[in-house]
């Protein structure tokens, strides 16, 4: 008895010897194919495209040219959307600072760019309204216009901003249409500036020119972090070189795709004494930017 005991165990040690490895590649093997499976299944509801670098993500950053009087345009470039969205601020809007208000103006003239950027992004998050990280870019007239080429150029219609009797103040009324160069566009932009009333148009006239050379010349989107990096040393900016290079990702992305839209919009302002203040509208309109 005690042999035949003895040849069952032992046949049945050789049996699971045999059949537990077989039994563990079959449930490797059906485990690789649901992996596959799932993979094939996902691909085909995305098209069985990969995801571009730069397809998923967006960056807003505050644009401010340094001069005597500071100028900022706001912009989001917005990979999902396939967007890039232009908001000119005033310089004279009000946001909130540690010892109660101060304006855009005079806190990048007193404390620099970076807490301009800084205090309106605190401005606009109000509690539950969180807002992302905001960049800021800042250089002087004459070196933005190198970024840009001094003899890139542009068409405006100034019927979009001017009524006829503004225009004629300007000697535009026959042709509204504008073509400018880079190098004319400070001009332009302050000529404009003149016929308009609210610091909200006026801040609107910049963003349309700086949204014509952009739409006109989408070659200047990837152009542009190459320029900031070969004229760094006159220039200021949070962006570090990984971020930079995160930036130039998706600006390459975008101008690959048939729907790039460039736009710009206006975040609404109302007279608070000698300074302005968003509305409502306008707070949403930046939270919209910044969210």
């Amino acid at each position: 008895m005690r042999s035949r005991a003895g040849v069952f165990w032992y046949s049945l040690g050789l049996t699971l010897l045999v059949l537990l490895p077989l039994i563990g590649l079959t449930a490797f093997l059906v485990h690789q194919r649901q992996t596959q499976n799932e993979l094939r299944q996902a691909a085909a509801e995305r098209g069985g495209l990969p995801i571009e670098q730069g397809a998923q993500d967006s960056w807003r950053m505050l644009l401010v040219v340094q001069q005597e009087e500071p100028a900022f345009v706001l912009a989001r470039v917005d990979g999902p959307e396939q967007t890039v969205t232009l908001c000119a601020l005033p310089g004279d809007l009000q946001v909130q600072a540690p010892a109660g208000t101060t304006t855009l103006s005079a806190c990048a003239l007193s404390a620099g760019a970076g807490r301009a950027a800084q205090l309106l992004s605190q401005t606009v998050a109000t509690g539950e309204t969180a807002v992302r990280e905001l960049y800021y870019l800042a250089a002087t007239p004459a070196c933005w216009q190198d970024c840009v080429g001094a003899e890139r150029t542009a068409r405006l219609d100034t019927a979009a901003l001017l009524s006829k009797a503004q225009r004629e103040t300007i000697g535009l009324a026959e042709d509204s249409v504008v073509e400018l160069t880079a190098a004319e566009a400070p001009e332009l932009i302050g000529r404009l500036q003149s016929c308009l009333e609210t610091p909200g148009k006026q801040a609107d006239a910049r963003a349309a020119v700086w949204e014509a050379f952009l739409r006109q010349n989408p070659d200047l989107l990837t152009a542009l972090p190459a320029a900031w990096r070969t004229y760094s040393t006159r220039t200021l900016t949070d962006l570090m070189a990984t971020e930079l290079g995160g930036l130039e990702a998706t600006l390459e992305y975008l101008t690959a795709q048939p729907g790039l839209t460039v736009q710009y919009t206006t975040a609404e302002t109302q007279k608070a004494g000698p300074e302005v203040i968003l509305t409502d509208s306008g707070m949403q309109t930046m939270q919209e930017l910044l969210g």
